[in-house]
């Protein structure tokens, strides 16, 4: 199940980032890391193989005030050793992306990648975690009294 782009902004979802880089390259910060990325299907077939071959477990960061909150941070996100466990074989936006981008480079580099991808959620289709699909569809119910166009 995907969004796509248009589905995604429809949601009211600030699409914007702020620049967490030093000296223009990667802080390591964690901020861009997370559940909800644009994928091709087969990008996502070599993450599941990827995940088990190599036995990767699910990461989850849910806030401190409430660890029943849904998890929208990347689930291949250690933030204890501050890595990402699927590194050799990330999304195509991971291994491109640098938050110190032009507003619009950023939506122009967006507008490319979404050409030929969709909105995925990590979890889900890795782990079979619905936990953000959920939240997600629940915001579009009330946004709009209708659901999202899942596929």
């Amino acid at each position: 199940m995907y969004l796509s782009l248009e589905d995604f902004q429809a949601l009211g979802v600030d699409d914007t980032y702020k620049n967490h880089s030093i000296g223009g390259k990667c802080s390591g910060c964690g901020e861009c890391c997370v559940d909800m990325l644009p994928a091709t299907i087969d990008e996502i077939h070599r993450i599941k193989e990827y995940v088990q071959k190599h036995h990767i477990r699910e990461h989850r960061q849910a806030p401190f005030f409430d660890p029943k909150a849904t998890d929208f941070s990347c689930p291949f996100r250690n933030q204890q050793e501050r890595k990402c466990e699927v590194y050799p074989a990330r999304l195509y936006i991971c291994r491109t992306f640098v938050c110190n981008k032009t507003r619009e480079d950023a939506i122009r580099d967006r507008d490319l990648i979404h050409r030929d991808r969709k909105i995925y959620s990590l979890r889900f289709e890795v782990f079979g975690n619905p936990e953000t699909l959920g939240l997600v569809a629940a915001i579009a119910v009330s946004k709009s009294k209708r659901a999202l166009p899942w596929r």
